[in-house]
């Protein structure tokens, strides 16, 4: 499944997302991952994961990420 947007923010290009039969939805490339009882709650778990580390760290320079890991993030987002 691709999404092509979290919330109010449309992305740059798609962000694929893995859901498992056990309701984990997961993306490799970003190492991030959201889980819950359906797999909506999953995708919604996820969404909220990503928005997290967009505005804590991409926003605010909360956790200090690296460089790499940034620009890879940003690659999603306009």
């Amino acid at each position: 499944m691709f999404i092509n947007e979290i919330f109010d923010k449309k992305l740059k290009k798609p962000l694929e997302v893995k859901v498992s039969k056990t309701y984990i939805a997961e993306n490799e490339d970003l190492e991030l991952y959201g889980e819950g009882d359906t797999e909506s709650e999953a995708i919604e778990d996820f969404k909220v994961a990503v928005m997290d580390i967009y505005e804590s760290s991409i926003i605010y320079d909360k956790y200090h990420l690296g460089k790499a890991y940034k620009n890879k993030f940003m690659e999603y987002f306009d």
